[in-house]
């Protein structure tokens, strides 16, 4: 929700202890970014790409550049998503952000590994761990 709509959902929802999640992007500019962290809680999700989730990957340097701008203007952590797919991508976002956000990447696994009925196989948990592993080795390893 927009923060124009913070009375009818984020407020409500702070008032009975849930964090209010926003997401910020690469389009948001200074005026607008602080009317996003006004009733934001609990951590900012920074979109890292403009467009579609898994379609691309994020320009490393803005991610940097943008995780600073957002950070000088709020205590909360910021977690960093959409377009991370390799061990390379998480270890460089978990250099400046305070989490890593893998989705596509997962689901891609996932579908990779399911039978013609479209169900999980024995491959899919070892695909997902797999990943996992690969793309937590990636943020532990020197930069």
């Amino acid at each position: 929700m927009p923060p124009e709509a913070d009375d009818e959902l984020c407020i409500p929802a702070m008032k009975a202890g849930l964090s209010f999640i926003r997401l910020t992007a690469p389009t948001t500019n200074d005026h607008r970014l602080g009317a996003v962290l006004a009733n934001t809680s609990g951590f900012v999700y920074y979109v890292s790409i403009a467009g579609v989730t898994g379609t691309r990957a994020p320009d490393l340097k803005a991610v940097a550049h943008n995780v600073a701008r957002i950070k000088a203007r709020t205590p909360l952590p910021v977690a960093v998503g959409f377009g991370v797919r390799t061990p390379e991508q998480a270890r460089a976002i978990a250099n400046v952000a305070d989490g890593v956000v893998v989705g596509s990447a997962l689901v891609d696994e996932i579908s990779q590994s399911l039978d013609e009925n479209q169900r999980a196989t024995d491959l899919t948990t070892r695909a997902v761990l797999g990943l996992v592993e690969r793309l937590s080795a990636g943020m532990r390893a020197s930069a």
